[in-house]
């Protein structure tokens, strides 16, 4: 017998113990009352999303649940993740690189890269990228640089001669300001492309920093978006997973830019629409609604929530929290609907710290008529899942055992 499914990947979701919560974590300190009676009336407990003790990200957390072979995930770059995701498919010798407007400042040992994020800048950023348009890089190279979600952008190089294997120039999130880094070839053929880089975040600093969009920030009391920040880049790649080899089809509802494109790449359908977003003002009603109407073409349907991991990211603890409460107020018409209902994420983001870790992520899986937790009492959360009644798993694991489910 053949079941649907609907999964949601919640980014981010889980999360360490936090003080200003009395010690819980915030889907602990959360009331979810939907969340916790599919848990109660299902299985739940830990699943790791790439391997033991590895501290993955949202491209290499959401490819395993979405059916990538643990073998091939080293291939998942992030560049061409976001150049699908804008819908731009990249052509023979081109690259993708992730970038991030960024807000830098002069040091004397360089350029300090003040936030990676300008203040996770929202508007303006279709203009700031105008001003850069399709860059000659010599050599017959160029760059064109494409706004997506926020802060996020990716850039694009054409030309003769290019590698992928190079360094970024995001020095990371480490908690504080770090220097601009230099982009440098990993392996001798890529020494024309760490140089097109470079001339390229030169160029975005001579072009930004006096932009009209910037001028009007700075008057505001706003963090300039003056510079580029790069990392990620890749060719063009194709993957088999373990969904579509199975014949499931399978939809994905997001407004995350990166889910979106590692959706395409795999071939599933990207569902999209305006209410859908990558920020705490994401219609979640209407993600669940739209999912459940993707059921009615696909056997499986991923809903992708991005808002727990900026808010983790950006350590509002309490925001966190209150979002996870708003979300289990929108799964209410899930179980009425008579699918299989999961709900797991693709990577833990500690709120104290403001990074990814390697912990695992609560996850339940609610198969009706829900009669495999007996009706328990269950708080949905970290601590409880490690008591859980699902075996401590992988992603890989995990998507196999509901496509078992699902009949397939």
């Amino acid at each position: 017998m053949r079941r649907r499914c609907v999964l949601l990947l919640i980014d981010g979701l889980g999360d360490l113990p936090v003080d200003a919560l009395g010690g819980l974590t915030p889907l602990e300190a959360a009331a979810t009352p939907n969340l916790d009676r599919l848990a109660g009336r299902g299985h739940y407990g830990l699943l790791d999303p790439v391997g033991v003790g590895e501290v993955p990200n949202t491209h290499s957390g959401s490819g395993m649940l979405f059916g990538v072979f643990p073998s091939d995930t080293d291939r998942l770059t992030r560049g061409p993740v976001e150049a699908s995701g804008a819908g731009r498919s990249l052509q023979a010798g081109e690259i993708a690189v992730r970038a991030n407007f960024a807000t830098l400042e002069h040091h004397t040992e360089g350029w300090l890269v003040r936030d990676r994020r300008a203040g996770r800048i929202s508007e303006g950023t279709e203009e700031l990228a105008e001003a850069l348009g399709e860059v000659e890089l010599g050599d017959g190279v160029y760059a064109s640089l494409q706004p997506t979600d926020q802060h996020r952008c990716v850039l694009v190089l054409g030309g003769p001669g290019l590698d992928p294997s190079i360094s970024d120039t995001d020095p990371g999130d480490q908690g504080g300001s770090s220097l601009l880094r230099r982009c440098k070839p990993l392996r001798p053929e890529a020494e024309r492309t760490a140089g097109k880089i470079n001339r390229f975040v030169e160029l975005a600093l001579a072009r930004l920093e006096d932009h009209p969009v910037n001028r009007k920030r700075r008057a505001a009391g706003l963090l300039p978006a003056n510079g580029i920040i790069t990392r990620g880049a890749g060719a063009a790649f194709q993957l088999d997973n373990v969904l579509r080899e199975r014949g499931i089809r399978t939809a994905v509802i997001a407004g995350c830019n990166t889910v979106r494109g590692l959706a395409r790449i795999l071939g599933f359908t990207a569902v999209s629409d305006p209410r859908f977003t990558a920020t705490v003002e994401t219609d979640l009603e209407a993600k669940v609604a739209a999912a459940l109407q993707a059921l009615e073409s696909h056997d499986l349907v991923f809903v992708h929530v991005k808002a727990p991991d900026l808010l983790a990211h950006d350590r509002k603890p309490r925001g966190k929290r209150d979002f996870l409460e708003r979300l289990d107020l929108a799964l209410s018409p899930l179980e009425a609907a008579g699918v299989i209902v999961g709900l797991t994420a693709d990577h833990t983001t500690d709120s104290n710290s403001g990074t990814h870790t390697s912990d695992p992520v609560p996850t339940l899986l609610y198969v009706p008529p829900g009669s495999a937790g007996m009706g328990e009492s269950v708080q949905f959360g970290e601590r409880s899942c490690r008591r859980g009644n699902l075996p401590r798993q992988s992603s890989h694991e995990f998507v196999l055992r509901v496509a078992e489910l699902m009949g397939f």
